[in-house]
């Protein structure tokens, strides 16, 4: 199952992948069999339900906020935000690009705690003022939110990259080495120190029987150990990619296909004789018409290969977003999987010159990466 769109706020896609109906049920199902009845004993069964559902999309919308306070001292920073999703272990904010310097990382960093604690101070006033007395489990709601609103504080200044704690010290030692690889490097380090102490901490609490404790604790240090991993190799691979053109990177010349030429032809004489999945498709006189794919090929009848053309099923050039030559190969990639695209075609002065592949650019990665030039 794919991510499907909650809302948008101030421009920021929210999106909800599928893991988060699980946590959902599963934390209104545990606090209408556990925490409200022991806090509350005078409720019926449909206000327990209630309640516990009531309370689960108020954390979540909690969860929200402090992800929407990271996005927005990201945007301050220059940094673009494209979305927030919502998923299994809580939320994330998609940044575009990394901070420009440890102090707005700092600040970045740093919004997300204090929101959580700001929060938590918020219903913590609100419980203690008695304004949801009246309303039978309100109270119990109230010191709910303020309790867990406070955990989601302090466990993310945890220093462990990419909580928010280690993200504070990803910004430290970058202020003190002046190297964001070195630094997430360190900090992914203590990221994957936390994940291990997590699942050590989450065993040792299902020998003693706390068994959905336990194993929660277990799958956030599991999370968070590969987590610090594919985030250092995200800063490794946008420090090495970054500064190289296109130009450098692409092939030529380019194996294009007419665009009158038949499936038939696209089968025999292109993805038969050539290694790749995809082909851009030109006019008779070498603009980019298109490109074309083997999964574009395939709900066509074999019966109708050969009188159908390649123009009926390509992508047409305006939905492509060809690359420029003098593009960052950085912003290529990341284009790429946005499109999930394998190739994109170069363009210059209107004409395909070269070719760029996914494959191309990890190839690269793995070298430049291993020699650090």
């Amino acid at each position: 199952m794919r991510a499907f769109s909650l809302m948008r706020i101030a421009g920021i896609r929210v999106v909800i992948d599928p893991s988060w109906l699980l946590i959902f049920a599963l934390i209104s199902w545990s606090l209408a069999v556990g925490y409200f009845p022991a806090a509350s004993p005078g409720l019926s069964g449909t206000g327990v339900w209630i309640l516990s559902v009531a309370a689960a999309l108020l954390l979540f919308a909690s969860v929200l906020v402090h992800e929407l306070s990271h996005a927005v001292l990201a945007r301050r920073a220059g940094i673009q935000v494209p979305r927030i999703r919502l998923f299994l272990f809580g939320g994330v904010s998609e940044m575009a690009s990394e901070p420009s310097g440890p102090g707005a990382e700092f600040r970045i960093a740093v919004a997300g705690p204090l929101t959580s604690l700001g929060l938590a101070v918020l219903f913590w006033i609100a419980a203690t003022a008695g304004l949801l007395r009246a309303v039978p489990g309100g109270q119990a709601l109230l010191d709910y939110l303020a309790s867990i609103n406070a955990a989601l504080g302090i466990f993310n200044l945890l220093p462990g990259f990419p909580l928010d704690g280690g993200r504070i010290l990803r910004a430290w030692l970058w202020a003190r080495r002046g190297d964001i690889v070195s630094a997430t490097r360190t900090a992914g380090r203590s990221g994957s120190l936390v994940g291990y102490g997590l699942m050590g901490v989450g065993i040792y609490e299902f020998i003693q029987q706390n068994l959905v404790g336990g194993l929660w604790l277990v799958l956030i240090g599991i999370f968070l150990n590969q987590a610090a991993g594919s985030s250092y190799q995200t800063t490794l691979l946008r420090d090495v990619l970054s500064g190289i053109r296109v130009r450098a990177l692409m092939k030529h010349p380019v194996v294009t296909v007419p665009d009158h030429a038949s499936l038939e032809e696209l089968v025999t004489e292109y993805l038969y004789r050539h290694p790749h999945g995809s082909f851009p498709v030109a006019t008779s006189d070498g603009r980019l018409a298109g490109m074309v794919s083997v999964d574009q090929l395939k709900p066509v009848p074999r019966e109708d290969w050969i009188r159908t053309p390649v123009r009926a099923v390509m992508t047409p050039a305006d939905r492509v977003r060809p690359l420029h030559p003098e593009e960052d190969c950085l912003s290529a990639l990341e284009r790429m999987i946005r499109a999930d695209a394998g190739r994109l075609p170069v363009l210059e002065n209107d004409r395909i010159i070269g070719i760029l592949s996914r494959r191309d650019l990890m190839r690269q990665f793995e070298i430049r990466k291993d020699l650090r030039v």
